[in-house]
């Protein structure tokens, strides 16, 4: 099916001409809706976890110093974009209207949820906060327009606010995790144990035969304890993973051979080193984290022989989340911990 270019939402570029929304370095989301679009009154959005933490440290800790950034980000930009992780996260809110050329639009009313980051949604906001600095889910009022190429999906019933909406951040770390484990994945390491890596662990466990590992590697003893206590690994090992060698040394004195596959989502930057690292030469690495520097993967991986498959994550998923919502209630557990209300829910 061609295309239209409208539906690709590049009208709403100020700068620079010619760029596509997510690389634009400014939107302008203060004209009404354009055919090709779905005009959303925000409730939410969820901050992606390596931008969160970012604003959080940037502002030492001040929930309305957090506020306030998320306010400047968006009148400078049009955009939730953070110039310094270059990352944004997703929206809920309610369909106020439908343009005249979208295509297979969700009914005006219905609250989704949006599947596209907001580096690339036109938003203007009213309001921001309270903000919770242990949620990266934070209210707000405002505007955003979806072009017809963004993704998004209703928002699922029965399912608890926090925990659908963190898990539909971060779904296609268990949607890619369950694509590349193969009959002959015997480990599977996950590198964070946040709500992605809960979700990637989780489908591990679903995606693993008999016999299979899946192993995951945090530096809070907390997070390790968590993982275990669902049940969603087989092993959890504490360690820093900005030390790559400390990292494979835990690794071995666990008795644990290199992964098979390596899924990346911690919020920290340098662990490219660990990943490579950690995984068989042949293996394969799942980089699912913002925080990842693709220079020092493809040089490290250089520094140590390494033939393993480098895959960046995208956080586009053609189930639009409904793996990821499977998992959540198959494990109820799962869903408790991704909620906000989770001490650990970061």
């Amino acid at each position: 099916m061609d295309i239209p270019v409208e539906a690709y939402g590049a009208a709403r570029v100020l700068e620079p001409a010619g760029a596509l929304p997510q690389a634009a370095r400014r939107l302008d989301a203060s004209t009404p809706m354009a055919p090709y679009e779905v005009e959303i009154d925000v409730e939410a959005l969820c901050i992606d976890s390596t931008s969160f933490r970012q604003l959080v440290t940037s502002a030492q800790g001040d929930a309305e110093g957090v506020a306030q950034a998320i306010m400047e980000i968006v009148a400078e930009r049009g955009k939730m974009y953070n110039p310094v992780t270059g990352s944004g996260g997703i929206l809920t809110g309610t369909v106020r209207g439908v343009g005249a050329d979208y295509r297979n639009p969700p009914p005006v009313g219905a609250r989704i949820v949006t599947l596209a980051s907001l580096t690339l949604t036109p938003l203007r906001l009213s309001s921001v906060g309270p903000v919770d600095l242990g949620s990266p889910q934070v209210p707000v009022s405002g505007t955003a327009f979806l072009p017809w190429t963004a993704p998004w999906t209703t928002y699922p019933a029965g399912v608890d606010f926090d925990a659908a909406l963190a898990a539909l951040d971060v779904c296609n770390a268990a949607s890619q995790t369950r694509a590349l484990i193969s009959p002959e994945t015997s480990t599977v390491l996950v590198l964070g144990g946040g709500h992605a890596g809960l979700v990637a662990l989780a489908a591990a466990r679903d995606r693993l035969r008999a016999g299979g590992r899946a192993v995951l590697i945090d530096s809070s003893a907390a997070v390790c304890e968590r993982a275990r206590g669902l049940g969603l690994c087989d092993l959890a090992l504490q360690a820093d993973l900005r030390d790559a060698v400390a990292s494979l040394r835990a690794l071995q004195e666990a008795g644990v051979p290199r992964a098979d596959l390596t899924v990346v989502v911690v919020n920290a930057g340098d662990c490219e080193a660990a990943a490579i690292l950690l995984t068989a030469a042949r293996g394969t690495v799942l980089f699912f984290s913002m925080a990842t520097s693709f220079t020092k993967a493809a040089l490290g991986a250089e520094g140590v022989a390494s033939e393993a498959t480098m895959v960046i994550g995208s956080g586009y998923a053609p189930d639009r989340g409904e793996y990821a919502l499977d998992l959540l209630a198959r494990h109820p557990g799962l869903a408790q911990a991704l909620s906000s209300h989770s001490p650990l829910g970061g």
